[in-house]
């Protein structure tokens, strides 16, 4: 069966002087206007989640809230795991092969840098930087969720706002 890993970089976000913490931030106006464009590229593309699952940053979740509410997705359906915020490869790898065998295709909802690093581990395929909104759409051939390792799967298909993300 096929298994679709959308990971999708959260909006830009605001460097406030009054947010203590990173975990706190927000996205800023573009980010808004960034994350509808990225929405209305997934449905354009007809990709469709069978799950949402979110890094716990306001930012991460905010993004994630958008794509839902674009796609008609369930906000109590969304899984929010502390583990994509500030994850290493490993981390991310742990969170992607926790994830349900029922679910198809699941969006990740997340950061950098960990994000372009598990691209181009996940796929061989090294990319620069992954911008904020950008998508990177991974597909993985006859496997579940706990079987995907480094360097079996294919991107696919990706979107940027504003430059190339390869």
């Amino acid at each position: 069966m096929l298994r679709r890993l959308v990971l999708i970089r959260h909006g830009k976000s605001l460097y406030d002087k009054y947010v203590a913490n990173d975990i706190d931030r927000h996205l800023a106006a573009r980010g808004y206007i960034d994350v509808a464009d990225a929405a209305q590229w997934l449905l354009a593309n007809k990709i469709f989640p069978d799950l949402m699952v979110s890094s716990p940053a306001i930012r991460a979740y905010s993004t994630c809230l958008l794509v839902a509410n674009t796609m008609n997705y369930s906000p109590e359906k969304i899984s929010i795991k502390d583990a994509i915020y500030d994850a290493t490869d490993d981390a991310l790898l742990y969170v992607i092969n926790e994830l349900p065998n029922e679910a198809q295709t699941i969006f990740l909802f997340g950061h950098n840098p960990s994000f372009t690093s598990i691209v181009g581990k996940l796929t061989s395929q090294e990319l620069g930087h992954l911008p904020t909104s950008a998508i990177a759409v991974i597909d993985f051939q006859d496997t579940t969720w706990n079987e995907i390792k480094l360097h079996s799967g294919t991107l696919t298909n990706s979107f940027c706002c504003h430059k190339s993300i390869d």
